[in-house]
């Protein structure tokens, strides 16, 4: 008996034979053979036509990876990656993507590479009001500068060469529609903790803000600028003099007097996209702050706003606890630790080629270590409103194209006597420029009004701020009655 053959297959197959030929001779004495004969035939055809088309799908799919193997190059964008941002353009633009399903949305400051194929003046304004952004169910194949490009469903690239320059140029290409399109823009990245597989999920663009619309002391904003692009066009230089090739600038004092706004502005000056950084945020750790940096690519801006916020001072940390040694029994302010951020501004994993900005309302609260140069290289303090930025406010506010003639008066003013008004009721290092401008704006087509009427406004500021002043000594007042 042959090995795994069953011990009765032989009569069972004989048993079948049997079974099968008496059938057949009913069929034949009926006289409905041929017709069983027919389906049989086809009912064999069926079976052998099956296996016949897988096989031949499989030869294909052989032959297709053999071809691919020698004729193909493959490329793979991952999201999250600036790269897949550029290709996600390059297709919108070039238009080689066509689907009949697409996600619509509201018009936001949030990036999406959505369609606009209005015909109509109506279905432009609809289109103005949201966006439509294909899904891409199947792969998109087209031609590309002589070459034939696939896009798979998941934003794999393959062309039909063995040409590698062809794939960067395809990239660079890709790269250079990119900012071109984004020159108008500074776009801003940000973290999010449902994010997966990739860090910078939140990516957000707003229209670029002129360096002259941040209205600081004379030549401060253009100091800071020419010390950025000075450091984006020397890295051969920090290279062979063996210095890391990173920047660090600290911009301190009250809030609401331009600091968050110098950041914007440069980065629209220089053409850079920020990496924006929340400490304070649960989801953010050492582990995660480091992998965050590592994807950040060179000629970037890294921004932590409120960086006092994100922990105590060690100090602090040792006088809350009342043992040396002993941590407070106090929940951390963040999953951040000092020496974490520390790592990742100059540590040995510290990535080079960036910008990296904090800012912070109270510069007496952060960590000497912090403070090191190396980390810090420029401490820049930003001060309250003089009566000279307050002029510059009030003619930014009220251009003479906008107020060529103003409404005839009593006397009649001109908008730069109607400025020199203004500033003049405006006592120096007393008001942010934030609060100066909500002003303005209450009169924003009334520069006569806004003029004559800021001396009233200051006297009413001016108080509240005394009460508060009043308030918070009376309170802390009785607590130290309590203790």
């Amino acid at each position: 008996m042959v090995s795994g053959q069953h011990p009765n297959g032989g009569s069972l197959t004989r048993s079948l034979v049997g079974v099968v030929s008496s059938a057949v001779e009913e069929l034949k004495a009926l006289g409905h053979w041929p017709l069983a004969h027919a389906h049989l035939s086809n009912t064999a055809k069926l079976l052998l036509l099956g296996p016949a088309i897988e096989t031949c799908r499989r030869v294909f799919l052989w032959v297709m990876d053999r071809f691919r193997l020698k004729y193909c190059i493959s490329a793979r964008f991952m999201q999250g990656d600036p790269a897949f941002d550029w290709l996600n353009l390059f297709m919108a633009s070039e238009r080689v993507c066509r689907s009949g399903y697409f996600t619509v949305s509201a018009k936001s400051s949030s990036r999406k590479w959505g369609v606009n194929e209005s015909n109509t003046a109506a279905s432009a304004i609809a289109s103005a009001n949201a966006d439509y952004v294909p899904v891409y169910d199947t792969p998109q194949l087209f031609r590309w500068n002589k070459y034939w490009v696939e896009i798979l469903i998941t934003l794999a690239t393959r062309m039909y060469t063995l040409n590698m320059s062809a794939l960067t140029e395809l990239v660079e290409e890709a790269r250079i529609r990119y900012l071109e399109v984004s020159k108008s823009y500074v776009t801003v990245f940000s973290t999010d903790a449902g994010s997966y597989g990739h860090v910078w999920s939140n990516v957000k663009q707003k229209p670029r803000r002129p360096l002259d619309t941040v209205i600081l002391e004379d030549g401060m904003a253009e100091s800071i600028v020419k010390d950025a692009m000075e450091f984006l066009q020397m890295e051969d230089y920090y290279v062979e003099a063996g210095i890391p090739h990173r920047r660090g600038y600290l911009l301190h004092g009250p809030p609401g007097v331009g600091k968050t706004s110098t950041i914007y502005a440069m980065a629209g000056e220089l053409g850079l996209e920020i990496y924006s950084l929340s400490l304070a945020s649960s989801h953010i750790d050492d582990s995660f702050l480091q992998r965050a940096m590592a994807s950040i690519p060179k000629r970037s801006i890294v921004l932590i706003e409120d960086i006092d916020c994100a922990f105590r001072p060690r100090d602090e940390h040792a006088s809350a606890s009342g043992f040396p040694g002993f941590p407070p029994m106090m929940t951390p302010s963040s999953g951040v630790t000092l020496s974490g951020l520390l790592n990742m501004l100059d540590g040995v994993g510290s990535e080079e080629g960036k910008l990296f900005f904090a800012t912070t309302n109270h510069i007496d609260r952060l960590d000497p270590a912090l403070l090191r140069p190396g980390r810090i290289d420029r401490k820049i303090q930003y001060k309250l409103s003089t009566q000279r930025q307050a002029a510059a406010l009030f003619q930014r506010f009220f251009p003479a194209s906008r107020f060529a003639s103003l409404p005839p008066g009593p006397s009649a003013l001109t908008l730069g006597q109607l400025g020199e008004q203004f500033a003049a009721g405006v006592p120096d290092h007393t008001f942010s420029t934030a609060q100066l401008q909500g002003y303005l704006l209450t009169c924003k087509m009334q520069p006569l009004h806004a003029a004559q009427g800021i001396g009233a406004w200051v006297e009413e500021e001016l108080e509240a701020m005394r009460e508060e002043r009043e308030r918070k000594d009376s309170g802390a007042g009785a607590e130290g009655i309590l203790l």
